[in-house]
């Protein structure tokens, strides 16, 4: 599926008359897929890395600047603020999702951190959190009522 998206983007960046940001178009979407690859050999969620890579894509279609294109193509730092953690402005749920699960193989997550991964896992993956996070999944229905 991913190769699919892949070939899809690529040719519409290619096919795209007098597009002055072609090459660093395919630049981006050529680190995306590298880190989408990345986190399949991992074994994590097709779904999730399928949503983060989509809205990567239309990110890097809608850029009008190299300097956008740059910070779409880095990978996500979310900034903790005291009270929680911020995503950057061109960062994806997904992504971050997928940060925090691979950060959590390699060691137990901190308070913040594990509350930021249990509430993207409850957004993302609502049917899913009811078995895993039940009690979050209870709050997100009230807050959703």
């Amino acid at each position: 599926m991913l190769e699919f998206e892949y070939a899809k983007a690529l040719a519409e960046i290619i096919w795209k008359e007098n597009d002055t940001l072609a090459e660093e178009r395919i630049q981006t979407l050529q680190s995306i897929f590298r880190r989408a690859w990345y986190y399949q050999e991992r074994g994590m969620l097709e779904e999730i890395i399928l949503g983060f890579v989509q809205k990567k894509i239309k990110m890097i279609q809608q850029a009008e600047t190299k300097g956008k294109l740059q910070e779409i193509g880095r990978p996500p730092k979310p900034v903790y603020n005291g009270n929680g953690f911020i995503p950057g402005k061109y960062d994806t749920e997904e992504e971050e999702m997928l940060v925090w699960s691979l950060t959590s193989l390699k060691a137990p997550l901190n308070d913040p951190a594990y509350k930021r991964y249990e509430e993207l896992f409850c957004l993302l993956l609502p049917e899913k959190a009811k078995d895993v996070f039940p009690e979050m999944y209870e709050k997100n229905q009230e807050k959703a009522a």
